[in-house]
């Protein structure tokens, strides 16, 4: 029997080091890294509006102003006027929510964690309308959040008044060796994504929208928590819709079955109008992502690190289906088998 003898040289060894260091370096800065990659895709789905302005011959400068204050504008409305109604809302909701889940089966929220989330509410609706609360008492809570959401805007403000501005990040901190893969991964990492957003955000706010008017309507009690109850779950592909369809159901159910069958037929037709219109027109033309790979990614996302893994889940899965999907053509293309 012949033995097979395997020899490493120092080159490899250094080399072999050199990769857990750099692995080690991108652990420890993941953070940072997170909020770097937030504000590029951030600017990825500014980039259209601010290309808009441009074109009509607004200076790009001027034309991310107005973008990020338009954004700004929108924000602070639903800030001081929709999200505390929705809050307050929300308080009575979870209470009526808990009578009406106890009364069909059996069970409820225990009363401990009711008076949490209603003491959580109002701290949040004090938070947002009153003029007194403690500045240092405030910013010794949120200090870190306030710290990471403005790093991702001002990244991705950099990152816009550039045209091509997250390509041109990319050449500054990549060696030139690997600049041409890496732009090639990107463009197309990035018009995936571009899509995915414009499709995801559109898809939320026309369901919320349609899911709030009708229940409304109908004369469903907390309609606008429901719509945007409804508008959240929408980015969870397949169980979203029918989770938000269910607790609906269970809140009119409660008011009388005449109504509940009403919002049975309701949310049939809101399924029908986004399976058969909104999701062919928008989301598998613009998209081109798989749903059962959101799902995916959001279960594995929110296991790893909670929202803020939520958050980046997406983007990074479509990033790694990039690459793979770089890798696996330009291995067809050189060994001659075609694509």
């Amino acid at each position: 029997m012949k033995m097979i003898r395997i020899e490493i040289g120092w080159n490899t060894i250094w080399q072999i080091l050199v990769l857990v260091g750099m692995l080690l370096l991108l652990y420890v800065a993941r953070e940072a890294l997170g909020i770097l990659f937030v504000g590029v895709i951030f600017s990825l789905g500014l980039d259209p509006a601010v290309t808009f302005l441009e074109k009509r011959g607004v200076h790009r400068i001027i034309g991310t102003i107005l973008v990020f204050l338009i954004l700004l504008l929108f924000f602070a409305t639903a800030m001081f006027f929709i999200i505390p109604t929705a809050i307050t809302e929300a308080g009575d909701f979870i209470v009526y929510f808990n009578d009406t889940f106890s009364q069909f089966f059996g069970i409820g929220i225990p009363e401990a964690a009711i008076q949490d989330i209603n003491t959580s509410l109002n701290r949040a609706i004090s938070f947002i309308t009153s003029s007194n609360i403690s500045l240092g008492g405030a910013i010794s809570n949120v200090f870190k959040t306030i710290i990471l959401v403005v790093s991702a805007i001002v990244i991705s403000f950099y990152l816009s008044i550039e045209k091509n501005g997250p390509e041109r990040l990319l050449r500054m901190v990549l060696p030139q060796i690997y600049e041409k893969t890496a732009l090639e991964v990107f463009k197309r990492f990035k018009n995936k994504v571009r899509h995915w957003l414009l499709a995801q955000l559109g898809l939320s706010l026309v369901i919320g929208i349609i899911v709030s008017v009708g229940l409304w309507l109908l004369g469903v009690e907390y309609a606008l928590t429901l719509g945007l109850l409804a508008a959240v779950f929408e980015l969870v592909p397949v169980i979203g819709p029918i989770i938000a369809g269910s607790v609906a159901l269970l809140i009119s159910l409660s008011e009388s079955f005449s109504l509940a069958l009403y919002v049975l037929i309701f949310f049939f037709l809101v399924q029908q109008l986004e399976n058969n219109i909104l999701v062919p027109l928008v989301y598998r033309k613009l998209a081109r992502v798989h749903p059962i790979m959101v799902l995916v990614a959001l279960l594995a996302g929110g296991q790893a690190a909670g929202f803020f893994g939520m958050l980046l889940a997406v983007p990074i899965a479509i990033l790694v289906q990039e690459v793979f999907s770089y890798i696996a053509e330009r291995k067809a293309r050189d060994t001659g088998l075609g694509i």
